[in-house]
């Protein structure tokens, strides 16, 4: 086939020499100056002035151009067309989770948007995605090709094989929605169709904080790039609702240490999943991981664009993925993806937060591979300034100061691995990453019994250093109540920004002490300035005191833009409502069946 010549844009792609400004190279020449190129080199984009060149480009001085520029070129149309990736998968039409098209009455476009990063030829080679979890099948055909024997190990029976007994095919599917391989595949592929997976098997009875800590590290220097982490602590009761669990501190000084130090120092990026007790109540900072500001808490949306009923809401999430549960029209519709080789070997059935997880865990391999010098604040930052709003439900999202918009339901909104991967690669920013926190203040204030959001306990933090926040913000607070449901706490910035960071729940136990609750909504904004906190008792009966509490903030230093790409939706919306929408999860037999596997201490997702 005969290559068409190249069409004239009329413009010249121009680096100027480093004495030479914008205004100089337009005064010598007569050209119109349109735009600098997004690239590391200064370059600039200009065109010629239908008055001052007749003939086009061929009208600017040779000689003013060697005399000014580094290097020039013609801009030029390009004649190259897209390389559509299309899997060989016979399963893949039916992942809507990867590509909505409609099928099975969902709404088109509700997916992760990851075909286009295919098109683009990343699929996640070399970006190794560690899945803590209860087994992982490595004999599956659609495992086997990109599993890693080195870095898998079994805390349950001590052995570095992490396969498990036929009863542990949670992991396996997780395994299958990150990283199912596309050659000869046959139960459908992931996200990361080339990613390297290695299994940590420690959801079983008997394992410890220790053997959780080691499955959480990465001992073996640089060998995770992603840790996905769809599990936590047992899930609520009838009786006693939503209990707030407390971290372990050895546990969660592994992660810090991990985002720190972890992949040669640029950080292992943690997903963990938000949880399945919403129609409990369930919020993610009742948990004890996947609220942190380290970590990347991922919630579930239909496959409609509405909320996944079952996933718990709350302020620490970051972001969304497609899951299970059932769309508007009432229809259930399950994740297509690896089911253990002994038993069925593929399942359509898999769903909850665990799988939106580990999708998310996929598109953060494809952005890695992408620009694997971003570390872990950049991969949070970019996944949240590129989440989408669209055709997402409700419509009552919250806006912050800075533009952003934010839903308990949805973080910062849907997974968008497109957008994401365009935004990694013209990444170039490397701010001042800082943790500080404020002293203790101490309150030791009764809380009005029953005095709602009207008669709240309020305390203010002044805070002097102005940094810009991009990982959270944290309040470690002490309460004493006898039955610590009947609280609800709103945390506002100096800006004005007002969230819910608890909402009163079905919650009999006693006493928060020192707890920690992370609220990720203040993004972008400055920490300088006057924090509000109120905290109130909205049933009566039992009343309690108001102890102590401190902030801590995860920003960058210099207070400059989170990203030097924001562009915020001016869209306005409606205020948000107070009371939470919460759907009903537990109560589904079929959906009991699959995903509460309960263990001593944890739960899988």
């Amino acid at each position: 086939m005969q290559q068409k010549p190249s069409r004239e844009t009329g413009e010249m792609i121009v680096q100027l020499k480093d004495n030479v400004s914008v205004e100089d190279f337009v005064a010598q020449t007569g050209m119109v100056f349109v735009r600098k190129l997004k690239l590391r080199k200064d370059y600039y984009l200009f065109k010629y002035d239908v008055l001052n060149h007749k003939n086009g480009l061929d009208s600017i001085p040779v000689l003013s151009l060697e005399t000014m520029a580094v290097s020039y070129e013609r801009n030029k149309y390009q004649n190259n067309v897209p390389k559509e990736y299309t899997p060989s998968d016979t399963l893949f039409p039916d992942q809507f989770h990867l590509k909505n098209t409609g099928q099975f009455d969902g709404q088109t476009g509700v997916d992760v948007n990851v075909s286009p990063v295919w098109d683009m030829g990343y699929f996640g080679e070399d970006i190794t995605i560690a899945i803590i979890d209860d087994g992982l099948d490595h004999s599956h055909e659609d495992l086997s090709t990109n599993f890693l024997m080195e870095g898998s190990w079994d805390y349950c029976l001590d052995k570095n094989d992490p396969v498990g007994t036929s009863d542990d095919t949670h992991g396996t599917s997780c395994a299958g929605v990150a990283a199912a391989t596309d050659e000869d595949g046959a139960c459908g592929l992931g996200a990361a169709p080339k990613a390297n997976l290695i299994g940590r098997r420690f959801l079983c009875d008997g394992t410890t904080d220790a053997d959780m800590v080691e499955a959480l590290s990465d001992e073996s220097e640089g060998t995770i790039h992603v840790s996905s982490n769809s599990w936590g602590p047992t899930g609520c009761t009838e009786e006693d609702g939503c209990t707030y669990y407390e971290q372990s501190q050895v546990v969660k000084d592994a992660i810090v240490d991990a985002v720190l130090n972890g992949r040669d120092g640029k950080g292992i990026v943690f997903v963990f999943a938000a949880g399945n007790e919403a129609d409990d109540g369930g919020d993610i900072n009742q948990y004890t991981y996947a609220k942190m500001a380290e970590v990347i808490g991922v919630a579930a949306i239909n496959n409609d664009g509405g909320h996944s009923y079952y996933s718990n809401i709350g302020s620490a999430i970051v972001v969304s993925g497609v899951s299970s549960g059932f769309n508007a029209n009432g229809n259930y519709t399950g994740i297509r993806t690896t089911d253990r080789a002994s038993t069925t070997s593929c399942t359509d059935e898999f769903g909850g937060t665990s799988s939106a997880c580990p999708l998310v865990a996929g598109v953060v391999a494809l952005i890695l591979e992408a620009n694997p010098n971003l570390n872990y604040w950049q991969v949070q930052q970019i996944l949240i300034e590129t989440a989408t709003r669209d055709d997402l439900q409700p419509d009552d999202w919250f806006q912050n100061s800075k533009g952003y918009y934010y839903h308990k339901h949805f973080g910062f909104g849907l997974v968008d691995a497109s957008a994401a991967v365009e935004e990694a690669l013209e990444w170039d920013a490397e701010p001042n990453f800082q943790m500080f926190e404020t002293d203790l203040q101490t309150v030791n204030e009764s809380i009005p019994d029953n005095g709602g959001t009207d008669n709240p306990v309020l305390e203010t933090i002044q805070v002097e250093k102005d940094y810009t926040i991009v990982g959270g913000v944290e309040i470690q607070i002490s309460i004493t109540h006898p039955f610590i449901g009947d609280i609800g706490i709103i945390l506002e910035s100096p800006s004005g920004t007002s969230i819910d960071v608890v909402v009163p729940h079905n919650n009999c136990n006693e006493n928060l002490e020192k707890y920690p609750l992370v609220a990720k909504y203040y993004y972008g904004e400055s920490t300088k300035g006057t924090w509000t906190i109120r905290v109130y008792d909205e049933s009566q009966e039992d009343a309690g005191t108001f102890d102590s509490w401190k902030l801590s903030f995860y920003g960058i230093s210099d207070n400059s833009d989170p990203s030097p790409t924001i562009t915020p939706d001016p869209t306005p919306t409606p205020d948000p409502s107070d009371e939470a929408s919460i759907s009903n999860f537990l109560n589904n037999s079929f959906l009991l069946s699959f995903f509460l596997l309960a263990i001593i201490q944890f739960i899988i997702f």
